[in-house]
């Protein structure tokens, strides 16, 4: 039910599914939401808002996390806001840091939603995290120097930066008669890459580069290939300015002296003419397309910072390899039969280093997202049933336990285990084992609520935490997943025929059980063994052998 209230929060998160999570959660309680997807954005509505409670994540895409914090505490209209930082990091003593910072709470990633709503209320309260005085001062320091390190960093690259734009102010200085062209094609590569930095598909962006260069760089085709550096083959990949048709089926093969000279050259060579073209292949493929002079370029080579490059060849050759980074950029001006003036090479080199880097860095964290999600699995998860493990369910049934005592709420425990499941495998086998286990994880997972958790508790054993379910619905429940499981028919390779499988259930109530989580295991254990002891495939709890021992 939604409450009234004119609490504002505002929440800043790079992440849009994050943010619309984020909005459902607050504005079904009632309170006014606001958003920002970048740091600087975040200050200014903070400032225009006035916030009641500020909510920011650590890694934002403009500037970091804690700057913000830090800036916003000095502002005299929030600094008695409180700003809790929502991150998913995992660095070491985060949390001091960001208290350090100048944040008054810190939740930590995946939430729990009435958790962390409870959490939101006690900072709305005036609950403040603290850092240990006797720590403060080390953090405060830790803190103060690598602000002043991303300063100092931050000096350098603004220096290069200035660096770089005296050299382009001298060139343009030397190259008046093209300057209104070179100044509309800066523009235009400037908006293009800071476009194609807000995309996240790497393979999506190299699609549709060639059209982007052809309409914004005034070159007539821009044809783009996949380099297999194996053996030097081009597969066509995306084109613009020629039907596709045409390059589909041809079987274009650079040669290794070709690919190391471009390499040599820094990933991209002006070919001015025939005369020029040192590879066979790629000569007829000149002939072919009747063009003399033209570019080719292998993003791959761009980079322009050696060790930087050998540090992501180390990352890719271990587990990030599953893009192929060797695009091969063929670009020409056969239509006109103009040739390249040098700002063009120039402009045009350097947008390539550009898109090299953005190319890479969507790689990297596409891949580095992929690796944190299926690390994040593994940690939590059984390898064989892909039900969450035992680790993951004690953590799991400590939360129920602290959040069923907080809002004076029941829970049920089941522990099952399967009937002579040592008798099955010492006959069929452990893969034929192994099978069972995977099919009887299936059917309760398919078979209980989506706030119900079901993990494997080691062995034959299965646990499932059913919030909410007091001892006589838990019963009715056990009790369908025991006719469920005696009811299936479980075949079997070996035999080539169907098998029957029973369980057995033990059912334990908080708190009316126990309110210990070891202890509430324990009841759920002995009623187990009670079921056990008194035939199998059944289901029995504390009440049950209650009952008999009066």
């Amino acid at each position: 039910m939604k409450e009234k209230t004119n609490k504002k929060i505002l929440y800043i998160e790079d992440d849009p599914e994050a943010r619309l999570l984020m909005a459902d959660i607050f504005r079904y309680k009632g309170y006014i939401y606001i958003e920002a997807s970048r740091g600087l954005e975040g200050i200014q509505l903070a400032k225009e808002h006035l916030p009641d409670l500020i909510l920011i994540d650590l890694q934002l895409p403009d500037i970091q996390g804690y700057e913000v914090t830090t800036h916003l505490k000095s502002l005299p209209e929030i600094k008695s806001t409180p700003i809790i930082a929502l991150t998913a990091s995992t660095e070491r003593e985060i949390k001091e840091l960001v208290l350090t910072a100048g944040c008054d709470g810190y939740i930590s990633k995946p939430i729990n939603i009435t958790e962390f709503l409870f959490n939101v209320e006690e900072y709305l309260a005036g609950k403040k995290d603290i850092i240990n005085p006797e720590n403060e001062k080390a953090f405060l320091q830790k803190y103060n120097i690598q602000l002043v390190s991303r300063l100092k960093k931050k000096i350098i690259e603004l220096e290069g930066l200035n660096k770089n734009l005296k050299k382009l102010n001298r060139e343009l200085y030397d190259s008046r008669d093209y300057l209104s062209q070179y100044n509309d094609r800066l523009f235009y590569m400037n908006n293009l890459a800071n476009h194609l930095r807000t995309q996240n598909d790497p393979q999506k962006m190299a699609r549709v580069l060639p059209q982007k260069m052809v309409e914004g760089f005034q070159v007539d085709r821009c044809i783009v290939f996949n380099l297999n550096i194996d053996n030097g083959s081009l597969q066509y990949f995306a084109s613009a300015g020629i039907p596709s048709s045409e390059l589909a089926e041809f079987n274009l093969k650079l040669s290794e002296d070709f690919i190391k000279l471009l390499h040599d050259e820094g990933g991209i060579l002006w070919i001015k003419s025939k005369a020029d073209i040192l590879d066979k292949s790629l000569l007829e493929f000149s002939n072919i397309l009747n063009v003399n002079s033209f570019i080719i370029c292998n993003i791959a080579d761009l980079h322009t910072q050696t060790s930087d490059r050998i540090e992501l060849e180390n990352i890719r050759s271990s587990q990030l390899n599953a893009y192929n980074e060797n695009l091969i950029f063929f670009i020409d001006k056969s239509k006109t039969k103009k040739l390249f003036a040098t700002y063009e090479i120039r402009i045009l080199k350097s947008f390539l280093q550009t898109i090299s880097v953005i190319y890479e860095n969507m790689i990297l964290y596409s891949k580095l997202h992929q690796l944190y999600e299926k690390k994040s699995q593994e940690a939590i998860l059984d390898g064989l049933t892909k039900l969450y493990n035992y680790r993951y369910f004690i953590q799991e049934l400590e939360r129920e336990t602290n959040r069923a005592k907080r809002y004076d709420q029941v829970f049920s425990l089941f522990m099952l285990d399967i009937d002579k499941f040592k008798n099955y495998n010492d006959t069929y086998g452990h893969p034929a084992g192994d099978v069972i286990l995977k099919t009887i994880s299936k059917v309760l997972i398919e078979n209980i609520r989506n706030t119900d958790t079901v993990a494997r508790y080691g062995g034959e054993e299965f646990v499932v935490i059913l919030p909410g379910l007091e001892r006589d619905e838990a019963i009715v429940l056990a009790e369908k997943l025991r006719t469920l499981i005696s009811e299936h028919l479980f075949y079997n390779e070996d035999t080539k025929e169907n098998c029957k499988i029973t369980i057995s259930i033990g059912v334990a109530c908080f708190p009316e059980d126990n309110e210990n989580p070891s202890d509430l295991i324990k009841s759920a254990d002995k009623a187990l063994y009670q079921a056990k002891q008194t035939g199998r495939n059944k289901v029995c709890s504390l009440l049950d052998i209650k009952s008999k021992s009066r």
